[in-house]
Formats: structure tokens, sequence, C-alpha cells
């Protein structure tokens, strides 16, 4: 072992001990409801789940959209109200059930569904929740979305 071969050594071990990839499973296995709820539990995950909120489908309760019942496409240039709590944080979810998690939503809804990536970059500084009815929830702040636009995340 040369002089600074313990130095090169030490450094190796440091960007083992910092490399999430090696602490996480693979998580393009799990589906965004699965990552959710592994990155409340374990932190180490929020990149990763904060990732696949841009390119997975995600679901925003819309308010007077004036569409017909059923699937359709939106129109480029369709003005589309989305639904905001009382502090003004927009709720998404990972799945249409989760909107009725706890029984807090009674009622049938409007929703759009769509890529994270579209929703952010339509609602730059909005801030949001996800599945805020949840036992696992995340909140989304406005540097977060700006981060996950800009590649920084």
């Amino acid at each position: 072992m040369g002089l600074f071969d313990i130095f090169k050594a030490k450094k190796e071990n440091e960007a083992g001990d910092t490399n999430t990839d090696q602490l996480m499973v693979n998580t393009d296995e799990l589906n965004l409801d699965e990552l959710l709820e592994i990155a409340v539990k374990e932190p180490v995950y929020k990149p990763a789940f904060y990732k696949r909120v841009l390119t997975d489908e995600i679901i925003v309760i819309s308010i007077n959209v004036n569409v017909s019942d059923g699937y359709q496409y939106l129109e480029v240039g369709t003005s589309v109200e989305l639904y905001a709590l009382a502090d003004g944080t927009i709720p998404l979810f990972t799945t249409i059930d989760r909107i009725f998690d706890h029984g807090v939503v009674k009622d049938d809804v409007e929703f759009l569904k769509m890529s994270g990536a579209d929703l952010f970059s339509v609602a730059q500084g909005e801030k949001f929740i996800v599945n805020p009815h949840s036992d696992y929830k995340v909140k989304i702040s406005p540097g977060i979305v700006q981060n996950l636009l800009d590649g920084r995340i």
C-alpha cells in the first residue's frame, strides 16, 4: 500500500457511504403509490419519488372543466381550474382511489390525469401535496418543483 492509497481507500469508502443507489431497492419495479410510502418512511427515497412524479401519471381534481363525460384529451389552450385546499396547496393523487382516502371526499369529482412535468411546468410557484388524505403524503414546495424542472433533483 502506497502512502496515498490510504486516502484513496478512505475516499472510496466515504463515497460508498453517501451513494444512495446502493441503499435503495429497484424503484423502477414499484408503482408511484408504493414508492411514496417508502419515501415517507425512508427519506433517502424522496429524490426517486420526486423524479417519478415528473414522469408517471398523476391525478389532480379539476373544477369547471366543461368537457363531456368520459375520457378525452384536452385541446391546447383549454382553460382548466384546479382544486386547491384551504391553504392554497394543490392536492395531487397517485391513484383515483387516493382521492377518497378516509372518506374525506364523499362525492364524485372531476379530475385530470397528466405527468407531473406537464402540471409543474404550467403551475410553477404553486405548493402541492401528494395524497393529502392518505396515511402517506408528501408536500412538494415551489423550490422542489423548480429543482425538478431544472434537473437538479
